[in-house]
């Protein structure tokens, strides 16, 4: 594999016409799909932190991820400027196409921010309290007064406990974003939410939630195994 390309396309500096708001986060597209993920990510440290601080790049060669990754940049700033100059830049063969990413703060931010502890604790509340892709707020709420309610909130923790449209992702390490499990299973049928359930030492377990048994059965089939680094292999199960 040939070393890469320091050539831009169109100045590598103009507007990529990008709607999104500036993020400390760039999501970089069109990468090279044949390149191991140990360079891809030491080349793609070397060339963005040229512009300012990485924090973090996440890049993983799992289905659906191949040709993607996410740098993460200490402010909007840095990231802004890596962006304008890379935008369009010719690596490996291919021009790059970047944007800001869009969603809750790298977890790399967080951690910097406010510590390992409080971001634990977060993981642990928005596991209490969650919001589907569909829009659907679930939260833990006091038994309810009505037979009605009683009824619903037996049905949420059948759901909860033993419903089979749920997978597990375990032991899964803290280097390794939630947005990479989210955008690998956003790409299945049925796909709900993922959800952080837990954190130990240097890994946290996930739920994943499908619109039905099937859904999740195929999901699990599909991506259980999958090399997410050098030493991590997707572990999922069932519920």
């Amino acid at each position: 594999m040939s070393a890469p390309s320091t050539s831009k396309a169109n100045g590598g500096n103009g507007a990529t016409g990008s709607k999104a708001a500036p993020s400390p986060t760039l999501y970089v597209k069109n990468i090279e799909g044949k390149i191991k993920k140990p360079e891809l990510r030491r080349q793609l440290y070397s060339l963005f932190s040229v512009y300012g601080r990485v924090l973090d790049v996440v890049a993983t060669r799992a289905p659906g991820m191949r040709g993607q990754a996410f740098v993460v940049f200490e402010n909007p700033t840095t990231s802004t400027a890596a962006k304008r100059a890379l935008h369009s830049f010719v690596f490996y063969g291919k021009e790059l196409h970047i944007d800001y990413a869009t969603g809750a703060k790298s977890r790399a931010i967080l951690r910097r921010e406010i510590g390992h502890d409080a971001v634990h604790e977060m993981d642990l509340e928005r596991s209490k309290t969650t919001v589907s892709r569909r829009g659907e707020k679930r939260t833990v709420e006091p038994k309810p007064d009505s037979d009605d309610d009683e009824e619903a909130s037996r049905k949420r923790a059948k759901l909860d406990d033993t419903d089979e449209s749920v997978v597990k992702a375990l032991d899964v390490p803290e280097a390794i974003e939630v947005g990479v499990l989210q955008a690998l299973f956003a790409r299945q049928e049925g796909y709900v939410e993922v959800t952080v359930l837990e954190q130990k030492a240097g890994t946290w377990t996930a739920k994943i939630e499908f619109e039905d048994a099937q859904k999740a059965s195929a999901a699990k089939e599909a991506l259980n195994n999958i090399q997410l680094d050098p030493t991590y292999s997707l572990n999922l199960v069932t519920q």
